[in-house]
């Protein structure tokens, strides 16, 4: 067992975001509306997850879905409540009142994009409040926060997911070394197996825990969120947490410092060139959520790894890697990898900061 502890949020954007399940029982049409709801919510985007939300008849949906749906939109609602939830009832008073702060300033942030600045305003000021003392910006008010989490036995981790800053707050953790392959060469890796969860970050809150974040790597390990994975032993775990976390640990060894998006797209790859009775979930789970902001870098990653493999393969569109067959798939996802790989080492031997995709 750890001791409580604040982890360095550095690679908080470098983190795993699970795949989503669906139940069998709602409508092909609101599946669908289900996707991009989400991958709306992944990108930050409330008013567009809203909206899909709202086009969905509950009548569409299997129970498991209308619970979700009535949970998001209430999440989503500027003018409703802000619950404080947890699987333990004894959250003392700091961390309530640093829960709704930080629940607050999601909100208002996913639901005005061009008001984000403001809401981060408002988060330092309620942060310098609850802190009792001074700070210029949210990053100088974390470390504190991170301290005051551990006088109270808790582990932490803040930064940012994406675009918006988080929290992460937990009671348990356990280390092992895990022996993890990669198609470059392994990894003992030592893995940090987190549980007994206050606040998952505002990716699992918006989706009422459905999705969200997985685990990420620091210089010290990988992390994992034990309660956003069914089973500790499928592929989804092994290859969607294990070997994408594992890729950042050992690019972070190998290359140094690079671009988040660059160590999402990396990581990708290699959930793709494992994927075999996930892959459908694993290419779902990018389509869902593509974007052009390096600043968001799972949706910046998403859309250049799929754009790569289809180039790769010759195939005219993404549905078609669905369907391509699997050893292609695998061997074009492990071809892509090491040639980003001799890229970089080219770059590097060169001084250059310029790492062209192949």
């Amino acid at each position: 067992m750890l001791m409580p502890a604040s982890i360095p949020a550095f690679l908080l954007a470098a983190s795993t975001i699970i795949p989503i399940a669906t139940t069998t029982t709602t409508t092909p049409d609101a599946k669908q509306e289900l996707r991009l709801a989400i991958g709306a919510i992944l990108r930050a985007q409330g008013r567009e997850a809203r909206s899909a939300l709202q086009s969905i008849a509950p009548t569409q949906l299997g129970t498991t879905d209308r619970h979700f749906r009535e949970c998001a939109l209430l999440r989503l609602n500027a003018a409703g409540p802000l619950p404080v939830t947890s699987d333990t009832p004894d959250v003392n008073a700091f961390t309530r009142d640093l829960l709704h702060l930080y629940r607050t300033y999601w909100r208002a942030a996913a639901l005005d994009v061009d008001g984000r600045p403001a809401a981060e305003r408002a988060l330092t000021d309620g942060l310098a409040r609850l802190l009792g003392r001074p700070v210029s910006n949210i990053a100088d008010a974390e470390p504190l926060v991170g301290a005051r989490l551990t006088s109270y036995g808790l582990f932490s981790q803040e930064g940012r997911t994406g675009v918006l800053h988080d929290l992460m707050i937990w009671r348990r953790s356990t280390r092992k070394i895990e022996n993890v392959p990669l198609p470059e060469g392994g990894n003992a890796t030592q893995v940090n197996y987190l549980d007994g969860f206050i606040s998952r970050g505002w990716s699992s809150y918006f989706t009422c825990n459905r999705t969200g974040t997985g685990g990420w790597t620091t210089d010290e390990g990988l992390f994992v969120v034990v309660p956003a994975y069914k089973s500790l032993s499928d592929e989804n775990f092994s290859v969607n947490f294990l070997a994408h976390e594992s890729q950042h640990y050992s690019d972070k060894k190998r290359f140094g410092g690079m671009p988040s998006w660059r160590l999402e797209y990396r990581a990708k790859l290699v959930e793709v060139a494992y994927a075999s009775t996930t892959r459908d979930r694993v290419l779902d789970a990018f389509t869902d959520n593509q974007g052009d902001d390096p600043g968001d870098p799972h949706s910046y990653a998403n859309r250049r790894v799929l754009t790569v493999l289809t180039h790769r393969l010759g195939v005219a569109s993404v549905a078609d890697l669905h369907t391509v067959a699997i050893d292609r798939l695998h061997e074009a996802a492990i071809n892509a990898l090491k040639a980003d790989s001799a890229a970089l080492d080219t770059a590097s031997h060169a001084g250059s900061g310029t790492h062209p995709l192949r």
